[in-house]
């Protein structure tokens, strides 16, 4: 009995010491992994043992860093949603996990996240008040992994980037492998930069700038001036092509217009290329009734890195009356004895061919005292000065008339005397 009693003690601790602790062991590697783009984002799928999940992104042969992790409730698959950094060479990595162990990866194709190069804006030209065409180049990105899975044709879409008035911005994006297109219509002025995006991202932004300005015309036209002088026609230009910032810009081509009446078309009857930094001076000598105006003709400014592009705009039409010059008018003598003869003469410029009325002022108000005829733009009349001494006042009113297919507005003269002693 004691012999068993020494067998059974004797089993029973090498039972013992056989014992071992117990070792977790790490889950098995993700299978079938693929990526693609669904819905444009980055899709991976896998397989797997029903484990969490652990997803890195390596770029250029480096330390693989953590992008994303997955519950084992979570599924074997994953859209990335926070964009890939740009490089040459990128491999995405997933790892399964049990909580404690984590297998080793298993890796997608090497593939790139190049974003596309910088386009450069060639040229552009207003379309419209407020719309302008452009053209431009965007060079290809070297591809350093051709045919990898996610590769996507095409050097990507060119987008225009436009700051507008006040704090507000747009974007217009043109069609893939698109090299010119019209922007959409904007309120000026609008600052348009392009850059490119492709399905990795934008690029930068290209320095050279598109300014779509705005440009007002002001004019002041007197009212009335006799025929012949100088219409003094004070003009100004206000231009802006950055908000909240007048450009003093010289040399602007502005164009003095004038018609006869409304149903006219404009005619062009001067030009301008001075100084347009201050108020300028856009006279025309006073030929006729008529209205003007100041047209300034679209605008285009082209440096190194900005194109400036205003529309044409123009002033509202002012009209101005033509009166006809008296050159001269009055008796000869002024001053005559009683019965004397005295010549009344007169001359006016256009030398027109018309019948005048003489008036003369009875102390309350103006009487007519007959015609007087003008002949190619003078007239002479011969009379006596009558028995009664004293001073008599006159003037001379001359009819509307044209010229030149002008009207010259009805006018009247200065009142000029006769005195009888």
């Amino acid at each position: 009995m004691r012999k068993i009693a020494l067998a059974v003690t004797a089993v029973a601790a090498l039972s013992v010491g056989l014992q071992t602790p117990a070792f977790a062991v790490a889950p098995d590697a993700p299978t079938d992994l693929t990526v693609a783009w669904v819905d444009g984002k980055v899709h991976l799928t896998w397989k797997d043992n029903g484990d969490a999940n652990l997803v890195y992104a390596e770029y250029d042969g480096g330390t693989p860093g953590l992008i994303a992790s997955l519950t084992a409730a979570g599924g074997n698959e994953i859209s990335l949603t926070n964009p890939l950094t740009a490089s040459d060479k990128v491999r995405l990595i997933v790892k399964a996990s049990n909580g404690t162990e984590v297998s080793e990866g298993t890796a997608t194709p090497v593939f790139d996240t190049r974003r596309p190069a910088v386009p450069a804006l060639k040229d552009a030209n207003l379309v419209a008040v407020s719309t302008a065409s452009i053209s431009w180049t965007l060079a290809a990105v070297a591809d350093q992994t051709p045919g990898d899975p996610l590769d996507v044709a095409g050097a990507g879409a060119v987008k225009a980037n436009i700051d507008l008035p006040g704090t507000a911005t747009n974007s217009h994006t043109f069609a893939v492998g698109a090299t010119s297109g019209v922007l959409p219509a904007v309120a000026r002025p609008a600052a348009i930069k392009l850059s490119a995006v492709n399905e990795w991202g934008d690029s930068a932004q290209d320095v050279k700038v598109l300014r779509v300005g705005s440009l007002a015309a002001g004019m002041t036209v007197p009212a009335r001036a006799v025929y012949g002088s100088r219409l003094a026609i004070k003009s100004t230009l206000d231009l802006f092509t950055s908000e909240g910032r007048e450009e003093r810009a010289s040399g602007i081509k502005v164009e003095l217009q004038a018609r006869a009446k409304t149903t006219d078309a404009w005619k062009t009857y001067g030009r301008y290329a001075g100084n347009t930094t201050a108020a300028f001076e856009t006279g025309i000598a006073s030929l006729g009734n008529r209205q003007y105006r100041l047209l300034v003709p679209a605008r285009k400014i082209v440096a190194t890195n900005v194109i400036a592009l205003t529309p044409a705009t123009s002033t509202s039409a002012k009209s101005s009356v033509t009166l006809t010059k008296f050159i001269s008018a009055g008796f000869t003598p002024a001053v005559a004895n009683r019965g004397a003869n005295v010549d009344l003469s007169a001359r006016i410029s256009p030398a027109s061919t018309v019948k005048a009325r003489l008036q003369f002022w009875d102390g309350q108000a103006w009487f007519d005292a007959g015609p007087l005829q003008f002949n190619n733009g003078y007239a002479l009349q011969h009379g006596g000065a009558g028995d009664e001494p004293g001073s008599a006042r006159f003037r001379i009113t001359v009819p509307a008339v044209l010229v030149n297919g002008l009207t010259v507005s009805a006018t009247t003269s200065s009142a000029f005397t006769l005195t009888i002693r």
